[in-house]
């Protein structure tokens, strides 16, 4: 509209004078008329493209501001994925060196000379010892007790005998049996060899022991049968670990057990399957392995059992 009008005034300028006043006016509009332009022009091309009319001073002063957002998180992302790949690893391995290295020195107690007086005079040598092995859940439990009734056995359980240990107050070695409980892992059979003999002086009346879940490699069965005394047989029960997967879970909604959950017995299975089961192999070796299917009822099982025991040992 303001170029229409001093277009006008030109024209008419050609034509016929006009006063001062007027040619200062159309000046001022001609003048003013460009930068209007101008800033008419900046904002729609502002509105069209979303860009920034800041001048360069304003940028730098924001550039000066801090850093930006994806900077921010691209910066938190490197140091999350640091901590769980380098620190966390050496916190968790830290964690577990301090009991081992504890139950490195309950090790160096349990094995004081003055702590074997009293077994010394113990017949071992005279005592019947079965070992009865299977992976967690197999039931060899179960079936130890119906064995006491029918032959008369002692049963300890190496389990038992730990986590009766670990609840037991003052006990030196409490805080390490949980350790290792609670990751799977098997415990210095130092401290178990100890309970189990001390067990076994808690029945000199008895001459027929079934241990149950141990030796849990090779080992403990060296050291056992080195310095207590040699088994005389294994009983061994097979079973699919689909099965006692699905026993451990059940009995993990009423056991109250540390170890009866998923985590836990997973690596219970690992630990079975490499160190264990070995032991089962060297003493199929020596012809000592009687083995039961567990896949049956329970009823069936023990029928199996029994029927295979009683061609060792007679009933009581």
């Amino acid at each position: 509209m303001n170029g229409r009008i001093v277009q006008g005034l030109l024209l008419r300028s050609k034509r016929q004078p006009i006063s001062a006043s007027r040619r200062v006016v159309a000046i001022a509009h001609q003048r003013a008329t460009p930068v209007r332009h101008i800033q008419y022009s900046s904002k729609k091309y502002n509105e069209e493209s979303g860009g920034d009319s800041k001048s360069d001073s304003a940028k730098a002063s924001d550039s000066r501001k801090g850093p930006t957002a994806p900077a921010v998180f691209a910066v938190a992302s490197i140091i999350i994925a640091a901590y769980y790949s380098l620190v966390r690893p050496r916190l968790k391995e830290r964690q577990q060196q301090q009991p081992e290295q504890q139950g490195e020195k309950l090790v160096e107690d349990v094995n004081k000379p003055n702590d074997d007086e009293a077994a010394k005079s113990f017949p071992f040598h005279k005592k019947t010892v079965v070992f009865v092995l299977g992976g967690p859940g197999s039931g060899k439990g179960t079936n130890s007790a119906k064995l006491v009734e029918d032959f008369g056995f002692v049963h300890l359980s190496a389990g038992d005998l730990l986590r009766a240990e670990q609840q037991r107050p003052g006990s030196k070695y409490g805080e390490l049996i949980a350790h290792y409980i609670r990751e799977g892992m098997i415990v210095p059979h130092e401290i178990t060899i100890k309970l189990l003999r001390n067990a076994m002086m808690a029945h000199p009346e008895s001459d027929r022991f079934l241990i149950d879940g141990f030796p849990r490699n090779l080992v403990q069965a060296k050291a056992f049968e080195d310095t207590v005394t040699r088994c005389k047989k294994v009983l061994y029960y097979e079973c699919p670990e689909s099965i006692m997967l699905e026993r451990l879970l059940k009995r993990g909604e009423i056991s109250g057990r540390s170890d009866d959950n998923l985590e836990s017995i997973r690596k219970r299975f690992r630990v079975f399957h490499n160190e264990s089961y070995p032991v089962i192999e060297e003493f199929s070796k020596q012809g000592k392995v009687i083995s039961v299917s567990c896949q049956a009822s329970p009823e069936a099982v023990y029928a199996d059992t029994k029927m295979k025991v009683t061609k060792i040992f007679s009933p009581k």
